[in-house]
């Protein structure tokens, strides 16, 4: 085999709460993801040598700055394997857009490097590979509904949720996760923890028990699961950016059962009752908006096409 074709997918996330800033500097979270259908398709091909990236999009650098060709690196350096990769991106998913887009596609590096040379890397194994380029990437190699704890790394799969409807409207901006971080509230962003017995101090802030989403999608109760969503990370985001919530409140306006930011933003979704009002949603959103599109829920995380 020379070449493989693989379709890497975005992540939402059904509910995101901060609890604590821990001694290395990040932010210990607890929340749950979920992949939908929007997907980028990535193409490997085998190089005698070196590491090659193309992309179609003028914002994915094609150096060891793009995550993607990290996680080939990465792969080559632990398997040493003397051969090279051609990594050619068709870019969908919005880039910094709070969707796991170079995540997505870090992790179809993997999977797909690990059919294209046959190496015979369990899951796990290559979960763990991913997690040492970024906290996202495990997920989107595990793909499906999972909860997510320490800085995002350590899941939990949950049932797959049945097909949902969802519309995913980008602003056309990029935001800082570090900023977002930055600008959280003090008695969160500022904790640092040490005791292991009380790591429930400073959850005050946050309305939503993770604990009660999660019993609502083991029993598939779209219903139920719309108002334990939340994201600690939006009310930063919504102040410094007006135009979220303006989308917001558009998509209720169009029949979304619930809205809500996607990781550290500024991606806004919407989940919706049937087809008929996403799409509808999303065409009348499309003719304001840079990045609209309707699409639903997805069972998986990577595919080898």
């Amino acid at each position: 085999m020379q070449k493989l074709r693989i379709k890497t997918r975005a992540k939402i996330n059904l509910f995101l709460n901060v609890l604590y800033k821990r001694p290395d500097g990040y932010h210990e979270i607890e929340t749950v993801f979920q992949s939908i259908g929007l997907a980028d398709d990535i193409i490997l091909r085998k190089l005698s040598r070196g590491i090659e990236i193309k992309c179609d999009h003028p914002q994915v650098p094609s150096d060891e700055s793009n995550l993607a060709y990290r996680a080939a690196e990465l792969f080559f350096k632990i398997s040493k394997l003397s051969e090279g990769v051609e990594i050619t991106i068709e870019k969908r998913i919005p880039v910094a857009a709070g969707l796991g887009g170079g995540s997505a596609d870090a992790a179809g590096v993997l999977v797909g490097l690990n059919r294209l040379f046959e190496l015979g890397y369990e899951r796990e194994q290559l979960m763990r590979l991913g997690a040492k380029l970024g906290a996202d990437v495990p997920f989107c190699i595990l793909g499906g509904t999972a909860l997510g704890r320490g800085i995002g790394e350590i899941l939990t799969p949950l049932p797959p949720l049945g097909k949902i409807w969802l519309v995913i409207v980008n602003p056309g901006f990029t935001v800082s996760t570090a900023s977002v971080y930055q600008n959280l509230p003090a008695c969160i962003s500022n904790f640092v923890h040490t005791n292991s017995q009380n790591k429930n101090f400073g959850l005050t802030k946050c309305p939503k028990n993770v604990n009660i989403l999660i019993q609502h999608i083991r029993a598939d109760n779209l219903p139920k699961i719309c108002p334990e969503m939340f994201n600690a990370l939006e009310t930063v985001v919504v102040n410094r950016y007006p135009v979220t919530r303006r989308l917001k409140n558009q998509l209720k306006e169009f029949g979304a059962l619930s809205t809500l930011m996607s990781g550290s933003g500024p991606t806004v979704f919407a989940l919706m009752p049937d087809e008929f009002h996403a799409k509808s949603a999303a065409g009348k959103l499309s003719a304001e908006t840079p990045f609209c599109i309707a699409t639903t829920t997805s069972p998986v995380g990577v595919t080898i096409l």
